[in-house]
């Protein structure tokens, strides 16, 4: 009769430690899996606009060796590309798929985003379910010569917030 006392308590007990509060290794790989971490940050040029051409003139990428630009353009030129990529440029760029070559697009690319620094809060229940606030830092690395072309300031990181839920027996991350 005791032995079957103690089954009766220490499964109920089991039962209950499934959705304890996750480690940090747990919730990167959520994070990482749910929101594509690490991923990179691109940017398109068009090289055959004069606008994205004066831009990188302005931000003096042809300075720096990263493109060319032709600063004039014959009358049977137009409609070819402005911009090229040098030497220096090559390891920034990413290939171009079939749609982008034909209407002379080129992405480049600015930096990478990882996940850093994960800080689990307090749980919480509602509805049977337990809910858990996390808050991490998407950090940019490998920054490149071309991060100029957008208005950030990679080198500061940023906090985030999201929302883990243990539902089905697993932990799910509620995107923010």
């Amino acid at each position: 009769m005791k032995k079957l006392f103690l089954i009766f308590i220490i499964i109920p007990v089991i039962g209950c430690q499934t959705n304890q509060k996750p480690d940090k290794e747990t919730v990167l790989k959520r994070i990482n899996d749910d929101l594509n971490f690490p991923r990179t940050i691109d940017y398109e040029i068009f090289c055959s606009d004069p606008a994205h051409a004066k831009k990188l003139l302005d931000l003096k990428l042809d300075e720096k060796g990263m493109v060319a630009i032709q600063k004039t353009q014959k009358l049977k030129d137009i409609g070819s590309p402005l911009i090229s990529f040098t030497e220096a440029a090559q390891p920034y760029l990413i290939k171009p798929t079939a749609k982008e070559r034909k209407l002379d697009i080129q992405k480049v690319k600015i930096a990478e985003e990882t996940i850093d620094n994960i800080k689990l809060g307090n749980s919480s229940e509602s509805n049977g379910k337990t809910s858990i606030p996390v808050t991490y830092t998407v950090t940019c690395t490998n920054i490149t010569p071309f991060s100029v072309l957008m208005k950030r300031d990679f080198s500061k990181p940023i906090d985030r917030s999201a929302t883990l839920r243990f539902t089905d027996g697993k932990w799910k991350l509620i995107k923010p």
